[in-house]
This record gives structure tokens, sequence and C-alpha cells, in this order.
């Protein structure tokens, strides 16, 4: 044995011992004397335990971060949070469960404020990060406007819950392209709740002279022209068409805006403005004593409309493009592990949530684990166990067992009722675009499952295979099936109608 090879041996010899709990406290008594002294031995006795000190077959986890961008402050933060802890909640179970060999998940939130600077800021923010292998977001399609410039040509996947624009797609370009190629969205466009909206109106209600109110260019960009577009095309006439700039509350949009109506004396006014105009303008049509339909777009979805049109908002109409999880039948196990980690309404009486609609709004303008485990934890008829019923006592008079019976029957039945009632106001607790954000989160995740097992790092190569396994993919998710067509739009969009009844908003149908 040469002076050369003498580190590498003891390496060796110090890695061997290290393995066994009596090798570690000889080693350790080892150095406290060698090191004591100061040597060469030492120093190679020292560098050898360091090298050694873990299991050299171990493997190495790497990390990957999810990006969600959403308004986390402001007035649409209850909907940004929601977002952002479905994703928490997906990302938590992907590390749980390893569902990416090899690697750990981390959460990157930024807030876009729900406005175009924040929006830049964000993206920008998120091609800086290394780590990133997919964003969660944007809700508000005018925010996707500005961030998906910078994302896509980073080869950044994107998945939006909420988007709605029809254009993010290049629905309208004649020839039709995709702009964002790492772009895809769970939600419909406004083509589709324009249209849905109107032949409502018209086809349904039967409504022959219609007034729309827009609120350009913050609400609803596309939603009222096309409505105006597809009312007139079944016969309808469009009497006016007022612009709204931003929520006009505090200007005299509202006084001007709601005298015009009068005079038009309108059988149906189409609102997509902000919640807060809405609200106020259709206290003033409701003070005027006119009988006047409103038909809504999801921006009026919100307590806030609710809370400024009072019982003049009942029997409005409201359209939106996400269903809420008390319409999904595969989200039961969803609403349990969010409201268990995030909470929710408790075992007590009333609930002031807004029936399916969540408590704020939950449109653009804000597992295959295998099968959904909705089936095992959905609500279930309670039963007693045979062995804690109550005996019936077989010399009891027969009336006498019968009222037993009848007694813990009755105490069963309300037990299997309690249980139901508060799986449902927890469901109606949770806003929808959280639901569409947990499977856009499950969506990017199961794709990096295909993709980074056995690759050294995220980089250019990687998000490009992950965006091609988007594409390719699909799975059954809380919100129903999960898959995008060649443009990346949803294959099964979906619109709910809801009414205004008593101050919550119940969902009466669903177009799918």
């Amino acid at each position: 044995m040469t002076l050369a090879t003498v580190p590498r041996r003891i390496g060796e010899w110090t890695r061997a011992r290290w393995r066994t709990g009596r090798g570690r406290a000889i080693l350790a008594a080892i150095v406290a004397l060698i090191l004591a002294v100061p040597s060469g031995l030492g120093l190679v006795l020292a560098t050898a335990l360091d090298d050694g000190g873990g299991d050299a077959n171990a493997p190495v986890t790497r990390v990957a971060a999810l990006g969600v961008m959403a308004p986390l402050s402001g007035d649409l933060s209850a909907d940004g949070t929601s977002v952002r802890n479905a994703v928490a909640l997906a990302v938590d179970e992907a590390n749980e469960s390893g569902a990416i060999p090899g690697w750990r998940l981390e959460l990157s939130t930024r807030d876009d404020l729900s406005r175009p600077d924040g929006g830049a800021q964000a993206a920008d923010a998120f091609v800086a990060n290394d780590r990133l292998i997919g964003v969660v977001g944007p809700l508000s399609s005018l925010v996707a406007k500005v961030a998906l410039p910078t994302l896509s040509a980073a080869g950044i996947p994107v998945v939006s819950p909420s988007n709605a624009d029809p254009t993010l797609t290049g629905v309208g370009a004649d020839p039709r392209t995709r702009p964002y190629p790492s772009y895809f969205r769970l939600a419909g466009t406004d083509e589709l709740q324009a249209r849905v909206a109107a032949e409502y109106a018209v086809r349904t209600l039967g409504r022959r002279r219609i007034v729309i109110v827009d609120g350009e260019p913050r609400y609803g960009t596309t939603l009222g022209g096309r409505f105006a577009v597809r009312a007139a095309a079944l016969g309808a006439t469009i009497a006016a068409v007022h612009q709204v700039q931003g929520d006009g509350v505090d200007g005299s949009d509202l006084d001007t805006i709601a005298e015009a109506i009068e005079q038009e004396a309108p059988d149906l006014v189409y609102v997509a403005t902000g919640a807060a105009f809405a609200g106020k303008l259709r206290t003033r049509l409701a003070a005027t004593g006119a009988s006047i339909q409103v038909i809504g777009s999801d921006a009026l979805l919100q307590q806030r409309y609710t809370d400024d049109a009072k019982s003049a908002a009942d029997g409005d109409l409201i359209t939106s493009l996400l269903v809420p999880p008390t319409g999904l039948p595969a989200a039961g196990a969803f609403v349990a592990d969010y409201s268990e980690r995030f909470g929710g309404p408790e075992d007590d009486d009333g609930s002031t949530t807004p029936s399916g609609a969540g408590s704020t709004s939950s449109g653009k303008r804000h597992r295959d684990d295998a099968t959904p485990r909705a089936a095992t934890r959905a609500p279930a008829a309670i039963h007693a166990p045979a062995a804690t019923r109550a005996p019936a006592d077989s010399r009891a008079p027969a009336d006498s067992r019968a009222s037993v019976d009848s007694a813990a029957a009755q105490r069963q039945q309300a037990a299997h009722d309690a249980t139901v009632e508060l799986a449902q106001r927890r469901a109606e607790a949770v806003p929808a675009v959280a639901a569409y954000a947990y499977d856009a989160a499950r969506t990017i995740i199961r794709a990096a499952a295909v993709v980074l097992p056995g690759r050294p790092a995220v980089d250019v190569a990687a998000r490009h295979d992950v965006v091609a396994a988007i594409g390719r993919g699909s799975f059954a998710g809380v919100t129903g099936p999960v898959g995008f067509d060649r443009w990346g739009d949803t294959r099964t969009p979906s619109v709910v109608l809801y009414t205004v009844l008593g101050g919550r908003f119940v969902a009466l149908t669903t177009w799918t």
C-alpha cells in the first residue's frame, strides 16, 4: 500500500464501519481522539466520514415547483386563496403518494392582483424559477392576455381553471391558429356562455326586447357583443347597448344607464358588469316598479351582488362556466379533504353560503389516483352496528318493542340527515373555481409524473415534454372528464344556470 492510497483505504474502512450502530460509536471515539491533535490523519478521517455519512446507494430526491397565479389580495382574494389551497392540497397528495418518483413538489405562489401589471410581474417571477414545471392560473382572462406571452415564450405549461376569452385559444381567427402552445384551460369560453344565455332568454323565456349593459374591458370583453349577435339571430330586438367603465359605481354611469333603461322599456336586461355595479343597478330598476327580467354573467355570482340588490335580485338568472361542487358527482372526496384541511361549516344550524356557488364568484373574472374517492367519502346512510342496537326484550309487549324500534329508526334517520346536510353545506362553501384548480394542478402533476422520473433537472426539454403529455392525457377528475383538444380547450365545457332565491345562488340546470 503506497502513501497515495492511504486516504482511499481509510475512506473505504470508515464507510464500512459507519453502516452499523456499533461501528459509528467506535468511529466517533476515534475521531474525538485524532481531531484533538492537528494532523493530516485527522483531516483525512474527518473528510472520509463526511463523504460516507449517508447511504451511497440512497436515491436523490429532486425538487420541482408548481406555480399558482391568482389574486391573493383585493376584492377577489377569496377566490385566489381557494385556488391556492386547492393546488396545495393536490401537491401534498402527490408528495405523500410519491406520484413523481425521485421528485418532490413545492408550491410557488404569486399574487397577480387580478390586474395586468400584477400578471406581468408574476409571469416574470415564474420564468426566473428554474425549478418550475408548470403554472395553475391565472383566473382572469385580462391577466392571461398579459402573462401568457411571457410564459409561453419560456415553454412553461399553463393550465387555467377559469379563463373564458375565446381569443386565448385562437377562437375567431381565420385561419385559426393556437397563439400559446403551452396553454390549456378547463373552462368553456364566452362564446358558449353568451350563446346559452341568449338562447335561454329568447327561446325559453320568450324575451323579445333586450337591453345590454356591458362592462368592457374588465368584465366580459366579448360577452355583451356575442350575446347581442346570438339574440338578434333568434329574432330578438336589441334596443340598446350601454358600456360601463370598470364598476362605474362612483361615477355617473349608474344614474345615466338606469334612466335610459326606464325609457327603453325592455322585457330583459343582460348584465355583463362587475357585481357592485350590477347590484346597485338592479336596485334602481326595481325602484321604478317595472317588472324587468335580468340575466347576468358569472361576474355577478358574488355575495356582493345580492347584498347590494337585496330582494330585488330574487328571480334573476346568472350563467357560469364552472359547475359548483354540489353538482359534481365525483367531488365528494375533494370537498371532504378541502374542508378538513382549510375549514368549512361545522355541524350546526343554518348557513349563509350561496347554494352551489361557493362563498364568492367562480368565473373568469376573477386523482387519477385511479377512481375518484367520492364513492368512499360521499354521504351514505348511517346504520347502527348490530352490536350497539338496543336489544328488544322478547317478554315486552309487542307495541312496546315496536315503539323502541321506531325510536331507533328515527335516531338513525336523523343522524343520516345531519350527515347529508353537513356534506351539502361543506360542498356549498367550496368555490367552484377551487375544484377546477385542483384538477388543473393534477393535470400538470400527472404529466410531470410521466416526464420527470430519471431526469436530472427541470429544463426546457422537460417542460416541452410536460406540455406534450398534458395535450395527450386524459383522466377522470373531480370536475368530470379532463382532456383537451388540439387548441388547448377543454373537450367537455359546461354552462350552469343559477337563480337568486332569498339571497342565495341556486343552481337550476347545467348544459354540457
